[in-house]
């Protein structure tokens, strides 16, 4: 009997009809796509972090911005606890380094990251750079963690297939694919303000994949999520890869992104100018000036040139010229194609970090005043801790800062958006938005603060 039992059993095989769990097998290895294969890779890497502190908030919001300066002399700010959601990624599994978004910890006194196996660590901050949108931080687990592997934005196709893995809404491991919809896009991300050199996808973007990475169909991470286009549906955006390896190791090494320079004075072209110089359209910058002894003066470059292009990409403006400067390093190796006297010609020079010595002249030039360390008898005038923001110390007559109203002794408490407290850092963060359409400050004269922008 087990004889023809065995025959039996051998003729359904033979004919294709295997034992279920067989045939399942079989068909889950092929369900098993590009898709699942990066997730299964990548998503024990991903990290779910929270964030808490107390903020200050103006209990009188109108939207009217004359209107909350008016009752800011009668309503005192509030202070309550506030906890923000994002995702992370894990990116030195040997030394527990992970990345996020700055705003994600931004005022956060205690910082929690729970890992794919649900273990939870305190984290430390290790450096943050609100001005890119990144922070890093540090866990002690035991052991080594899983970690991403990084790839190389600037390699990435118009089409090209996106996953993205997040925690939107604080549900853990979230998984949306789509692609890449456009590159180096600029969204605003406040009033005067944008962030540039993005990477835009059509893979779903909610709160709560802040900070979880984009990855190609190779595994690979080519952004970190940012930024969600409120105004429009199916639209998200994500930082560079480049960028954030770039900013990271800055934040390490240094404590806060180095500015690079090239030693240019640039302005927009117009379709007048384009027209004078021979061009179709108006993408690229004009050359207002070399400063001597800068990597453009070591090539020749002059005034009068026209920047078409920088590293094989069109620059738009001189607010693309800048954004692209993010995601380059001091020393490395820059590539410009110009226009010149009639002929286009590719230069390749070395970009350098920014001369600190120029500072003082660069905020004279582009907003007309100089900044000091705040002193203890400006700091009781104001009723502000010492060392808790800068002060105008100097006004240049008929300067943008004079013709505004600002005074001797108001304080300068933000650039763009970031604090500052030390008048290096200023000096440092002037040097990054030089180029940008505005530069707005925050100062405080009293109990009021204002933002005064700037434009170019």
């Amino acid at each position: 009997m087990s004889r023809w039992l065995s025959i039996g059993l051998a003729l359904l095989l033979a004919c294709g009809l295997a034992p279920p769990a067989w045939a399942d097998q079989a068909k889950g290895a092929g369900r098993v796509t590009p898709v699942v294969r990066v997730v299964r890779q990548a998503g024990p890497a991903v990290v779910n972090i929270s964030s808490t502190g107390r903020v200050r908030v103006n209990p009188f919001r109108s939207g009217d911005e004359m209107l909350d300066r008016f009752f800011q002399e009668f309503f005192q700010p509030l202070e309550r606890e506030q906890t923000n959601l994002g995702s992370g990624l894990i990116v030195d599994g040997k030394r527990g380094l992970i990345v996020t978004n700055s705003h994600v910890v931004a005022g956060g006194s205690e910082i929690r990251v729970q890992l794919a196996d649900r273990r939870v660590f305190k984290a430390r901050l290790l450096g943050a750079d609100p001005s890119s949108d990144l922070a890093v931080l540090q866990i002690k687990p035991q052991g080594t963690l899983p970690q991403v592997k990084m790839g190389d934005s600037a390699g990435l196709m118009i089409g090209e297939s996106l996953i993205a893995i997040g925690n939107p809404f604080g549900l853990q491991h979230t998984v949306t694919t789509g692609v890449v919809s456009a590159l180096n896009r600029r969204v605003p991300t406040g009033r005067g303000e944008w962030m540039g050199g993005l990477i835009q996808t059509d893979a779903s973007i909610n709160p709560g994949n802040s900070g979880g990475p984009l990855l190609n169909l190779d595994g690979e991470v080519v952004g970190i999520n940012t930024a969600i286009f409120q105004r429009a549906q199916g639209i998200g955006f994500a930082i560079p890869v480049n960028r954030l390896r770039r900013v990271v190791e800055d934040l390490l090494a240094h404590g806060r992104v180095r500015p690079v320079w090239l030693g240019l004075t640039l302005q927009d072209l117009n379709p007048r100018l384009a027209s004078h110089f021979g061009l179709t359209s108006a993408l690229g910058v004009l050359v207002l000036g070399v400063r001597p002894q800068s990597p453009a003066a070591k090539t020749g470059l002059g005034r009068g040139a026209v920047i078409l292009s920088l590293d094989g990409l069109p620059l738009e403006d001189a607010a693309d010229y800048q954004s692209r400067l993010e995601s380059i390093a001091p020393r490395e190796s820059v590539r410009l194609l110009v226009l010149s006297q009639g002929r286009r010609r590719e230069i390749s020079l070395r970009a350098q970090a920014y001369p600190l010595e120029l500072g003082p002249e660069l905020s004279w030039e582009l907003l007309g005043l100089t900044p000091a360390e705040l002193d203890g008898d400006t700091a009781h005038r104001h009723q502000v801790p010492p060392g808790s923001a800068l002060m105008v110390v100097k006004l240049r007559a008929g300067s943008r800062a004079a013709r505004m109203g600002l005074q001797p002794g108001d304080l300068i408490r933000r650039v763009n958006g970031e604090p500052v407290k030390k008048v290096q850092d200023f000096y440092l963060l002037l040097a990054r938005v030089r180029h940008l359409p505005q530069v707005a400050l925050t100062l405080q004269r009293g109990h009021t603060s204002r933002v005064f922008r700037f434009g170019r």
